[in-house]
């Protein structure tokens, strides 16, 4: 990621530039859906947001980066405490703030004491679904299952 960033930086037309009008629609209807407690809705906006896709600038993008962080880390943190283990996983690599250091606490922790739900590929690790329930259950007392 931030070797893409810094490419697109050095050469602006490297920058995929989103459909800011067609995103920023998206994230006006979207927004009063996830604020009234839609998760779906919350997940969109929280990625419309963190993936910069209302900005039409590299610049915009960069300037605006840390301020939509923050406000996809509340839809995170609202996603994660219902249970939903891929915002979690977002709040712990990208969330800001103490409820994304407080899981990436409890995600080291985890990892400490539960060595068989990580793996392994190409020296890399891998952290199994199992993972990710385990840790929202410590966080959270909750998981979304398919049946919910």
């Amino acid at each position: 990621m931030r070797v893409y960033a810094e490419d697109c930086a050095a050469e602006t037309e490297a920058w995929h530039r989103p459909d800011v009008v067609e995103f920023s629609e998206l994230f006006r209807l979207l927004k009063p859906y996830a604020e009234s407690g839609d998760m779906r809705c919350q997940y969109a906006v929280a990625t419309i947001l963190w993936l910069g896709l209302c900005c039409g600038s590299e610049e915009q993008m960069a300037a605006s980066q840390a301020s939509a962080c923050a406000e996809a880390s509340h839809w995170w943190i609202a996603l994660a405490r219902q249970g939903f283990t891929p915002a979690l996983d977002n709040l712990v690599t990208s969330g800001l703030g103490t409820e994304a250091q407080r899981a990436r606490e409890a995600w080291r922790q985890l990892a400490r004491e539960r060595n068989e739900l990580v793996s392994s590929w190409n020296d890399m690790p891998v952290y199994r679904p199992e993972f990710m329930k385990e840790l929202s259950r410590r966080l959270y007392g909750r998981v979304i299952t398919d049946a919910d």
